[in-house]
């Protein structure tokens, strides 16, 4: 891939300086994931999750169905780094958790297949996270088996075009989404190192 350089009318490489690293918007980050959750959850490494609703009651962002697990999945989505956000997903999940099989039909028709017997799944996408916040979603879903995941999300910049950057928290490195970026316009050599996206734990 070639930049245009339009002062001297000359094809010349993109330089990873161009690159912006922007703060994605959540009303619009909610838009783009609901838009186009296959592609998404895909990146997730979430492809068994079918996206059901948008916004069943206003503290859930998407609620969607793990089918092989008939595990009812707890969404949430924020651009920011925010500590708080682990704490609302707890709350939204136990509250879900507590719904009857007339509660949720109510909610979506293919919430009828659920297992009532387990908890539901949280998948979280924030712009970051506290470090206090990491600490927590490692005890619960390493030590406690709550089927928790988090992942950050971030946009970047290049001309006139935007890419979406997502890894799965907590991570070894600081994944640099200009290098993810870099892979692309060589061709794609070898990959920036991620870690391994998992689906949310089972029981």
């Amino acid at each position: 891939m070639l930049r245009i350089d339009e002062t001297s009318g000359t094809l010349v490489p993109p330089q990873a300086a161009g690159l912006v690293q922007e703060t994605p918007d959540r009303e619009e980050l909610l838009t783009l994931v609901t838009a186009s959750w296959d592609a998404f959850a895909a990146e997730l490494g979430l492809t068994g999750v079918r996206l059901l609703v948008r916004e069943p009651v206003p503290y859930i962002d998407l609620l969607g169905l793990d089918e092989a697990r008939r595990r009812v999945v707890v969404i949430l989505l924020t651009g920011d780094t925010v500590e708080w956000q682990l704490g609302r997903a707890l709350g939204a999940a136990a509250d879900v958790a507590s719904w009857d099989t007339e509660r949720l039909v109510a909610v979506h028709e293919d919430l009828e297949v659920v297992d009532g017997s387990q908890s539901p799944s949280l998948v979280l996408v924030a712009g970051g996270y506290d470090p206090r916040a990491l600490m927590t979603i490692e005890w619960l879903a390493g030590g406690h088996d709550v089927p928790v995941s988090a992942y950050a999300v971030s946009t970047v910049r290049f001309g006139g075009e935007r890419l979406l950057h997502v890894r799965r928290e907590p991570s070894e490195s600081a994944g640099d989404p200009s290098s993810e970026v870099e892979w692309l316009l060589s061709g794609g050599g070898t990959r920036p190192q991620q870690p391994d996206a998992e689906a949310p734990p089972s029981d």
